[in-house]
């Protein structure tokens, strides 16, 4: 039986919500026809039958699995962190159309329905469909989103230089690569319990192997960033919606204290975001330490929903507690130290235009963010610096679904 326009409308702003808190993948269908039903108008009773269902919105599990043999990957590097020329919570405009126009990108992007990675070399052809994608070996790896019937909708693939598939293919949580991009870390579960790997790109370091109990493949172990060179947090979503936060850096998982939901993490600062309480006037966040675990936090916020740290650690990004499935009205860059504002980027709509922010966006090193905007049926690619810049990236995509971010930080 086909979907109504009202339970597609709940379905995809049901998604999209989903990954804007969790950076959880889509299938091939929902990435597909994003962009074709992402602003479209909700009448009354759709926006309250999308109330109902975000209310008991629970993440969903990916899929990855081991490698082959290939050559050298030069590892990525970082700009010295900038000091910003804007005053201390500046707000800047930022208006698509009136933006100073780019024509290449200051990080990999990813066109869905080429499909093709974006980078400042070039455009490479990808065999099929993928939510992240990055450096491996001498060729790729990448989560890949699959609608054939027997195997995993969400899977970790490891291409070689001719970008065939070598290896990949069991549940995981996701891909997640360090700021340097001298690691990369996933998860991924053999049937009976769920394991976490971190790995060199450059092939020159074995594996890191992190086990977790026996459990239910439902139970994702879902990585969410790095806190030191070997170790990453991840959020284990148990039964009933109880979140786990744990740091996986070889042997057996430990547990970090604090959270309610992790988020994001800092390998500079060797610190865990996400959510610290849930209150009746809305939902508080903060910052732990992973190495103390003891999970006193070293700041809260509650006008803030905390997003990805800035490469070096200087900055971390506070998304607006308005934020829907049309987006972030607004993103906020805080001082990671002390949760301070540091500038505010508002999106600039037409009159009676619904968007905003996706908010699944890459940080250029400490200057800068690559995030994606829709503005009505449009949508932008925009690099917002903190020294109060605004640019759009004009490079072009194949169809309608767009270009996204290559790997969210």
């Amino acid at each position: 039986m086909s979907n109504t326009p009202l339970e597609d409308q709940v379905h995809d702003a049901l998604h999209r919500r989903v990954d804007s808190i969790q950076h959880a993948p889509l299938t091939v269908t929902d990435v597909r026809h994003r962009a074709r039903r992402i602003q479209r108008r909700r009448t009354a009773v759709a926006g309250v039958a999308v109330a109902a269902v975000l209310a008991i919105a629970i993440p969903f599990g990916l899929s990855a699995t081991g490698s082959g043999q290939r050559s050298d990957v030069p590892p990525a590097t970082q700009p010295p962190s900038p000091t910003p020329t804007l005053q201390l919570g500046s707000t800047v405009m930022v208006d698509p159309r009136g933006a100073e126009v780019v024509e290449e990108t200051p990080v990999p992007l990813l066109d869905v329905d080429a499909p093709s990675l974006i980078t400042p070399d070039g455009t490479t052809d990808l065999p099929h469909v993928y939510d992240t994608i990055t450096p491996y070996l001498d060729g790729y790896v990448g989560v890949a989103l699959n609608d054939q019937p027997g195997v995993p909708p969400v899977a970790i693939e490891f291409l070689g230089a001719d970008l065939r598939v070598d290896d990949g293919g069991s549940p995981t949580g996701g891909l997640i690569v360090s700021p340097d991009g001298r690691r990369i870390g996933w998860s991924e579960y053999d049937g009976t319990r769920w394991r976490v790997f971190v790995a060199d790109p450059a092939g020159q370091v074995e594996w890191v192997e992190t086990t977790f109990p026996p459990s239910a493949e439902t139970e994702t172990v879902i990585p969410v960033g790095f806190v030191s060179d070997e170790a990453v947090a991840v959020r284990a979503m148990y039964d009933l919606g109880d979140t786990k936060t744990f740091v996986a850096g070889g042997g057996q998982p430990v547990e970090v204290q604090g959270l309610l939901q992790a988020d994001a993490a800092s390998p500079s600062l060797g610190v865990v975001a996400g959510i610290t309480e849930f209150r009746p006037q809305g939902t508080c966040f903060g910052v732990v330490d992973a190495i103390a675990r003891d999970g006193d936090p070293v700041w809260t916020t509650c006008d803030h929903r905390l997003g990805p740290f800035s490469a070096g650690g200087a900055y971390v990004v506070g998304i607006s507690a308005e934020a829907d499935g049309n987006g972030s009205p607004t993103i906020t860059v805080l001082d990671a130290a002390t949760g301070k504002e540091v500038v505010t980027f508002e999106a600039v709509l037409p009159r009676r235009t619904v968007g905003g922010f996706w908010t699944q966006m890459a940080w250029v090193g400490d200057e800068a963010l690559v995030v994606r905007m829709f503005s009505g049926d449009d949508y932008f690619m925009m690099r917002l610096g903190l020294d109060g810049s605004v640019q759009r990236i004009g490079i072009p995509s194949a169809g309608v679904s767009g270009l996204q971010v290559a790997v969210p930080s």
